[in-house]
């Protein structure tokens, strides 16, 4: 997009453009830096720590209020390091439910919804599920509170066209750049006939990222894993069912607030239920934090043990982990984007070798990641960002591949045997001969060089004379 390149139309994207639109203000700022993502993973966690504090102040008083940003960001935010859309539309979707925990007057309804609205900028679903469990807890209120039907109604309306206003006015500026046809089959089809066939966008997904780490680290992060798993969307059903025995006998506890909580938790936790993978989980995550503190301020005499404990494993888990990425192993690389430190040998070794042998601007191709391009600022000729062997990757897009490389010629090409060889439970869903025809090329063209070890385990294709 820097180059001139328009998202939908010049390559492939099935998310609202709010992600790379950031960025490209970033880089027309400042340039493609390498501590440009850096910096916004740390807003984007002081964003989301400082939302669940405005919001916990309404719920719990003094320790209790900082605990749920501690325990999200300890056990969630930091163990996926990567500032993708997932965290930018759950920050969103966040300061939405800031603005109404404590109010739902008109003006308060519109800002929440024209957030929301921001959310699907980011992700499509994160949007449209807050916008649902809004909804719904305004159906809630009005029956609780036997308001009268035309109030529903305004606040609705009031909620309903904010949110529509920054997705019609995105969509309609991409129709008038790409056509109708390119974003109706991006940001549409593709997402409702394609998405599932991608083994990390099926319900198989869901439990099975166990973290390996060295022995000394396996059991706390093991708990931190199994802790996420257990929370939601558990902790929402227990509040349900506390709710629906308590409420009329301890009036004093905020239910409604804790009611828009859980409602809107919910829906954001069946927004991703189909596609339940770690990161995933972990970017909706917050609101489940938040009522579970709760539960543990309001269980009586064992919360204050349970507290002291849960904020010194908190601490120690958001502590321990920046101490070992401080202290484990690491390389350093100037690339064209900067200083870069490195924590996986054979990645920085890769890169290592790739910036030796190449300039900014050239053409490489990666097939299965896009990793490469922004740090050695290289340029992808593919109009996709990778490929994979499943009913994910269209013919199509295979034949514009082979297509790209055939006109764009790029010296590198790196494979990898992921995309040979099924990993462990995506066996169903592969289909070797999905990337024959660019296999094909790849043998005709192109001689094997180099090859990587984990975790990537690729290998780099050179291009004969």
């Amino acid at each position: 997009m820097l180059r001139g390149e328009v998202i939908y139309r010049d390559f492939f994207e099935f998310v609202l453009p709010g992600t790379p639109y950031t960025y490209l203000a970033f880089f027309k700022l400042f340039g493609m830096q390498a501590w440009i993502p850096s910096v916004m993973f740390v807003l984007l966690g002081a964003g989301l720590a400082w939302s669940g504090v405005a919001i916990a102040k309404h719920l719990v008083a003094g320790k209790y209020i900082f605990l749920p940003s501690l325990l999200f960001l300890g056990f969630a935010f930091i163990s996926e390091s990567d500032p993708t859309h997932h965290w930018y539309s759950s920050l969103a979707v966040m300061l939405a439910l800031v603005v109404l925990i404590d109010n739902r007057s008109p003006a308060r309804l519109a800002a929440a919804g024209l957030l929301c609205g921001l959310a699907a900028l980011f992700t499509q679903n994160r949007g449209v599920s807050a916008l649902i469990g809004i909804a719904c807890y305004l159906l809630w209120e009005w029956k609780s509170k036997e308001q009268d039907g035309r109030a529903l109604l305004r606040a609705q309306a009031f909620l309903l066209v904010p949110f529509l206003v920054p997705i019609l006015a995105a969509v309609a500026y991409f129709v008038s750049r790409a056509g109708l046809e390119p974003v109706f089959n991006a940001i549409v089809i593709f997402p409702v006939k394609y998405f599932h066939l991608w083994y990390w966008n099926t319900s198989a997904v869901y439990l099975t990222e166990v973290p390996d780490m060295p022995f000394i680290l396996e059991l706390p992060a093991l708990g931190v894993w199994f802790s996420i798993h257990l929370l939601l969307p558990l902790v929402y059903l227990l509040f349900l069912v506390r709710w629906w025995q308590r409420a009329k006998a301890r009036p004093e506890e905020p239910w409604d607030r804790l009611m828009l909580l859980t409602i809107v938790g919910l829906f954001l936790f069946v927004g991703v239920a189909f596609s339940a993978s770690w990161l995933r989980l972990c970017s909706v995550s917050l609101p489940a934090m938040i009522v579970f503190v709760w539960f543990v301020k309001s269980s009586g005499k064992p919360s204050k043990a349970l507290t002291y404990l849960l904020w010194a494993v908190g601490a120690a888990i958001f502590v321990g982990q920046s101490v070992i990425a401080q202290v484990d192993w690491r390389a350093y690389l100037n690339t064209p984007a900067g200083r870069v430190a490195f924590q996986e040998p054979d990645v920085y070794e890769k890169f290592q070798w790739l910036r030796d042998r190449t300039r900014p601007g050239d053409y490489i191709w990666q097939a299965s990641d896009c990793s490469l391009y922004y740090l050695l600022h290289l340029q992808n000729p593919a109009p996709v960002s990778f490929v994979t062997a499943t009913g994910y990757t269209r013919p199509e897009q295979v034949r514009d591949v082979v297509a790209a490389l055939e006109r764009s010629r790029p010296q590198f090409v790196l494979w990898t045997v992921w995309l040979d060889v099924p990993r462990f439970g995506s066996r169903e869903l592969f289909d070797f001969q999905v990337l024959a025809p660019i296999r094909a090329y790849l043998r005709a063209h192109y001689h094997l060089v180099r090859s990587f070890g984990a975790p990537d385990y690729e290998q780099v294709w050179e291009r004969n004379p």
